[in-house]
């Protein structure tokens, strides 16, 4: 090629045709001959007219102009010039061989297409005949050889053919394969990407050393990588680094799905002199489960994508206790809340929403019956990986199901009670096959009560923890490709006080993880690569080269063609290797003093015979346009077409930018189950219309009681004439003061308004439908109270319990007792011996809290069961008067109303006159002679007389 200045011409000789453009402009200037002149008689009267067009005698200046711009574009199009800013002319640079070295490392990525027109300009500053050699520093096992001669054709195409690569670049590699080849080069060529890595500056002199060295740097832009990563339950925050410390700049990330779809984009920023910003996503925990990678906006290339692996991120755990809404600080979901928050993001609600999320484990606390349908939700959903963990409780204990993974004794074991022989239990060491193995065991634990596994051939193979006497503490069995783990003790510490140490939230970690087949310890086994970033920091197969990775050699190994960046499957499931983990980005601040650095424009080489060819042939199309419209062959622009045009315009520039005003956004859940970015600014949501009938929503404005609807009609109205009277005794002598009670439809009504619901059972009443019975367990886990009467107390013995096994099949109740002589429920308001109704002398069957002194949760019971017939001791009309006769007279009747007042205050307040700030006032009125009939104390509380009147509005609502 001939050079003029930072030109190249690949065909000089085309430039004489310049010579010809002084004859080509006079050619186009020339005038056209004048026109014969004819003299009509009948034109003289136009003689003083003057024309308003007229012909000019010369062409116009402006379209000799055009003509002769055009011919002049063809003309240097045709000597085929390249603008090259860093050529040199002399001789010697294109007299010997041409070593080009290119970095092709993941830190090039970004500015590729400027080292590819380095490299290219590079082979324009030499003879034809050049011989070309090519040198690659990101070490392949099958790479270049730099001994390989190329034409400078062949060279431009195979430089044109490089991608960079997803692992960062050896220099060492590079110059001993440079020495193997013998190569001794005339002139070298560096496309650099102009950082510290792998010996940089010594690899530049030693380049320079050799041969007359120029180099052209090309740092990646900010940000240039992305190093690190840290999560918590709720956000994650990744770190990005940047190679110049100058200035203040700003970043945005992107966090995508693994099939590319984009959740979210957080913006950092670099300070002036920082070298490191933080991009933190605070987005909804299931779509921060979502998220695979992490992307840099704009910006190309493996070192700025990272990909979250299932090791670092945070597990979704789903919740199911529905009693924990109720005294949420009482609940056994308490300890695993806060055993779980420090790693895990937390969803509670019911088996059907948790199962249709796919969380990671699903923990169940204390679940006895689990209907059908959730059954088989739960079943699936272990089948197809889940982790289903379970604890036990005395609902457990009384009755289990088949999402068990060993079969159970229908009983607890205590430990360290007054009629127990076994001392509390400890803890005995992990044994090497459980998932807890090389976790401390701390002394102090201790068990003091457990469910029984039944003994077996294969209980040891299904147990992961054990106590000191052997027992089994922690079994689990594979279901498909998921687990489920039982403890056989409590979540809470009623049962032992595991939930107190440290040791909890590492065993229910593992259970997580062992639970859906990964392993915790994964010192053993490899990992295989399922997905792969190429240079550009796309996610692609692996290729044929690419080799499993040893498990213990994961946390230590460097991306490299054997092992490049991306997923890998393996024991702990899914872990990434990222190209720019800790990397460090330090620019190479020395160069040798012989070398010959070329600047961004010095670089940048542009063949220019395409754009100026296309220049001629535009303005040769314009000419044309030109000459049609002079000849008339072409219509004239009218008024309505030109004020079209200029409105046309107006409203170009009328029309706001997208960009114009700022908003901001969140990310809302979308019914496809994706995140869409909507505005938060004030938007107007119209309420829905309600649909509730009036009764709900009286119910839920004012406290009110409800019984059962039943098929007995007469029933019926024994239990609301029996809840009217309870209603008017409690209006008149307590502050609480209920509604009109309300006939409940167990399979539809709200249960959840009504704190007390009462149950008097029908003779051959019908087993309840599941429906019925799931609705029950609901109410009952969410601190609604059930009054079960069986009204059968004028047979001799106990509460006949077996006919209601039948009728409530299926509902979720622990063991149950009879009320102990100590129970708060005798001394709630009045104190009290007995609990009679119309019936005396019988038996009233409360929850089973484990023992007196230790009672479970706040010891407040949700179920009570007798048969001593409560409703018709207490129904009155709307007169006040007494509808049913008591066995026991009035007597009876009042310490039966005193009863139904006992169990409301009970219902209501809960177990606080346990407190030892009550015994004083106890004591007093213990100590006082005067005993009340029926009581085993002093006489009731002195109430005004006027008060013990029922008074009554005019609609029959006690006032």
């Amino acid at each position: 090629m001939t050079a003029l200045g930072p030109f190249l011409f690949g065909a000089p000789w085309a430039l004489a045709a310049l010579i010809a453009l002084p004859v080509i402009w006079w050619i186009l200037r020339a005038t056209p001959p004048a026109p014969k002149d004819i003299e009509l008689p009948s034109l003289r009267i136009l003689d003083d007219m003057e024309p308003k067009e007229e012909t000019p005698a010369r062409t116009p200046w402006w379209v000799w102009l055009i003509r002769t711009l055009a011919v002049t574009a063809a003309i240097l199009g045709l000597s085929q010039p390249v603008y090259a800013p860093g050529a040199r002319t002399d001789s010697v640079e294109g007299s010997g061989p041409l070593l080009i070295v290119m970095d092709n490392g993941w830190p090039s990525a970004p500015r590729w297409s400027e080292l590819v027109n380095a490299a290219t300009a590079t082979l324009d500053t030499g003879s034809r005949d050049m011989p070309v050699h090519l040198l690659l520093t990101a070490p392949q096992q099958l790479n270049n050889d730099p001994s390989e001669r190329l034409t400078t054709t062949d060279a431009a195409k195979r430089i044109s053919s490089l991608r960079p690569q997803p692992w960062g670049t050896s220099r060492e590699d590079a110059l001993a394969r440079l020495d193997a080849a013998g190569l001794k080069p005339a002139r070298i060529f560096w496309a650099s990407d102009g950082l510290e890595n792998a010996g940089g500056r010594a690899f530049a002199a030693d380049l320079s050393a050799r041969a007359p060295l120029t180099v052209f740097a090309a740092p990646p832009h900010t940000p240039a990588a992305i190093t690190g990563l840290t999560s918590e339950t709720d956000s994650v925050a990744v770190t990005l680094r940047r190679v110049e410390t100058s200035g203040e700049e700003r970043a945005f990330v992107s966090a995508f799905t693994l099939d590319g779809s984009a959740l979210a984009t957080a913006e950092a920023t670099f300070s002036d002199g920082e070298t490191d910003a933080t991009a933190s996503f605070t987005i909804p925990a299931a779509a921060l489960a979502r998220i695979a990678r992490f992307t840099v906006t704009g910006r190309q290339g493996a070192g700025t994508v990272w990909l979250w692996d299932s090791s670092d991120r945070s597990r979704r755990v789903g919740l199911v206790d529905a009693g924990a809404a109720a005294q949420p600080l009482l609940s056994d979901m308490h300890y695993v809340r806060k055993a779980l928050e420090p790693f895990a993001s937390i969803t509670e609600g019911s088996v059907e929403t948790l199962v249709a999320e796919s969380p990671d484990a699903i923990i169940l606390a204390d679940v006895g019956q689990i209907l059908p349908e959730d059954e088989k939700r739960l079943a699936d959903w272990v089948e197809n990986g889940g982790a289903l963990i379970r604890f036990a409780g005395p609902r457990l204990a009384a009755q289990g199901d088949d999402l068990l993974p060993v079969p159970l004794r229908r009983a607890s074991r205590a430990l360290g009670g007054a009629l127990a022989w076994d001392e509390p239990q400890a803890l005995a060491p992990f044994s090497e096959s459980s998932p807890f193995d090389g976790l401390t065991v701390p002394p102090d634990v201790r068990i003091t009560q457990q469910v029984l596994a039944r003994p077996g051939p294969e209980l040891s193979s299904h147990t992961w923890a054990r106590l000191a006497d052997g027992s089994p503490l922690v079994t689990a069995d594979a279901r498909g490709n998921g687990t489920i783990i039982l403890f056989h003790i409590t979540a809470g510490p009623d049962w032992a006080n595991l939930a107190y140490s440290d040791l909890f939230p590492q065993m229910l970690r593992r259970c997580i993880a062992a639970g859906r087949g990964e392993s915790v310890n994964d010192e053993e086994g490899a990992y295989t690569p399922k997905l792969v970033l190429d240079g550009y920091g796309r996610l692609q197969s692996p290729g044929p080269a690419a080799a499993p990775l040893k498990a213990a050699d994961f946390a230590g190994i460097a991306p490299s063609e054997a092992h490049p960046p991306g997923l890998y499957q393996g024991p702990a499931g899914t872990r990434a290797l990222n190209a720019a983990r800790n990397a460090k980005l330090e620019r190479i601040a020395a160069w040798p003093p012989a070398a010959r650095l070329l600047g961004d424009a010095e670089a940048r080489a542009m063949r220019l015979a395409g754009p100026l060819l296309s220049l001629a042939a535009v303005l040769l199309a314009l000419d044309l346009f030109v000459a049609l419209l002079v000849a008339g062959h072409l219509p004239r622009p009218g008024r309505r077409s030109g004020m079209a045009a200029v409105l046309l315009l107006a409203g170009m520039l009328v029309v706001p930018s997208p960009h114009a005003s700022a908003q901001e956004y969140q990310y809302r859940l979308m019914p496809d189950g994706s995140y869409r970015r909507v505005p938060t600014g004030p938007q107007i949501i119209p309420l829905p219309r309600g649909d509730a009938p009036q009764s709900d929503v009286d119910a839920a404005l004012r406290m009110r009681f409800g019984y059962v609807k039943t098929p007995d009609f007469a029933l019926n109205e024994r239990a609301r004439a029996g809840l009217f009277g309870l209603s008017t005794t409690l209006y008149n002598r307590t502050s609480v003061e209920p509604e009109m009670p309300d006939e409940l439809d167990l399979e539809t009504s709200p249960l959840e308004l009504y704190p007390l619901i009462y149950f008097a059972v029908p003779q051959g009443a019908a087993p309840l439908s599941e429906r019925a019975i799931a609705r029950l367990n609901a109410y009952l886990r969410s601190g609604g109270a059930l009054v079960i009467d069986t009204r059968d107390g004028d047979t001799p013995g106990s509460t006949e319990i077996t006919r209601l096994e039948t009728l409530l099949e299926g509902l979720d109740a622990p063991p149950l007792q009879p009320v102990p002589s100590n129970h708060v429920l005798t001394r709630s308001f009045y104190l009290l011996a007995d609990f009679p109704g119309r019936y005396a002398g019988r038996q009233l069957w409360i929850e089973q809290a484990g023992s007196a002194s230790a009672p479970r949760g706040d010891g407040v019971s949700g179920l009570f069961i007798g048969d001593a017939d409560w409703i018709s001791a207490w129904a009155v009309d709307e007169r006040g008067r007494d509808l049913y006769s008591v066995d026991g007279g009035e007597d009876q009747r009042e310490m039966a109303r005193r009863f139904g007042v006992n169990l409301v205050m009970y219902i209501l307040t809960g177990s606080y006159k346990d407190d030892q700030v009550h015994l004083p006032a106890l004591l007093e009125r213990l100590g006082d002679g005067d005993a009340s009939p029926g009581g085993f104390g002093p006489s009731p509380p002195r109430n005004n007389p006027a008060r013990d009147e029922p008074q009554f509005l005019p609609n029959g609502v006690p006032q």
